[in-house]
């Protein structure tokens, strides 16, 4: 496997693919809406016809799909536009694989939103754990995994899909919890702002560093099983009043003016999920390296150098 596609390539998640790839000796090229590169093809996936030449011209051992509209609060202002796509540039892809490449392994993307966080009892997020949308973004990503699935079946393709959990680390843009309080907290020290904004503080989310994640993926790339769902995610959950405090303890400016209201944890009627990562652990051998502490660092030090900025 050395000719290597990920569509998406500009994004948070692409950008450290292509890096892990490129680190372990493969041939990496990408495809997003804009190219910023030579290795990066200017293409609209949502083109039947711009994807099958794609997949014609490069008939790629293995191809990523990273591209999609990836917020569930945007999802609300235009539903349409994020089931299109989510969904239509995944089938656009299975076609013209179907017909160019038919050997050619694909890794989809999904999300751990499908899950039914309201419902599934406290502890390990199983890939048997029972779905329910929530937002059209969780719709759009569910009716993705649904079709590539009996897609992929029918013609007999190589594919792996994923649910991935919350992933975060440096070049993450604000509209995150962990970035936007970062940029908050970087307003404050840089004297643009004289307080942070608090917001609810009372629920729990497996946060994965990306760096943990794209790895995860390429192990997936090599050693995943055709046909298989897998969860990816850190394994654990973390209180977001903890996060929060622990980003403000990163900032003397901030730990002397900001009073966060007291711990709910004990009492959080929010249950305490996270990624049961041990299909992918038994398949791939994957484990997180990343401390949340470290990962936390890296991205209020990325926002320190970016500095002060509205939050968009």
């Amino acid at each position: 496997m050395k000719n290597i596609g990920i569509i998406g390539i500009c994004g948070f998640a692409g950008q450290y693919l292509k890096r892990e790839l490129l680190s372990c000796g493969y041939e990496v090229w990408g495809v997003d809406i804009v190219s910023n590169g030579d290795d990066v093809i200017s293409a609209d996936m949502l083109d039947p016809e711009q994807v099958n030449k794609i997949v014609e011209e490069k008939k790629p051992d293995v191809i990523f799909n990273l591209a999609g509209q990836a917020s569930p609060g945007v999802s609300w202002d235009d539903p349409i536009k994020t089931m299109h796509i989510n969904v239509d540039i995944a089938v656009n892809l299975i076609d013209a694989l179907r017909k160019f490449s038919p050997k050619t392994r694909l890794i989809l993307i999904g999300s751990a939103n499908q899950y039914d966080m309201r419902n599934i009892p406290a502890g390990a997020i199983s890939e048997d754990a029972p779905q329910l949308a929530e937002s059209p973004y969780d719709v759009s990503k569910s009716a993705q995994e649904s079709l590539v699935r009996i897609l992929g079946k029918k013609y007999g393709l190589d594919i792996i899909m994923t649910r991935s959990f919350n992933h975060i680390g440096p070049g993450q843009k604000t509209g995150f919890v962990v970035t936007d309080y970062c940029q908050r907290i970087v307003n404050l020290e840089e004297g643009v702002s004289d307080t942070v904004e608090i917001r609810s503080l009372d629920s729990w989310r497996d946060f994965a560093d990306v760096r943990d994640t794209v790895r995860a993926y390429r192990l997936l790339m090599e050693k995943g099983h055709t046909g298989e769902i897998y969860n990816v995610g850190s394994g654990n959950a973390y209180y977001i009043h903890d996060i929060v405090s622990t980003l403000i303890g990163l900032s003397e400016k901030a730990s002397a003016c900001v009073v966060l209201p007291p711990s709910q944890k004990e009492n959080s009627s929010f249950p305490r999920l996270y990624s049961d990562n041990s299909k992918i652990h038994e398949h791939t051998g994957f484990t997180p390296e990343y401390r949340i502490e470290q990962t936390l660092k890296d991205v209020l030090e990325d926002y320190r150098r970016k500095g002060a900025a509205p939050l968009t």
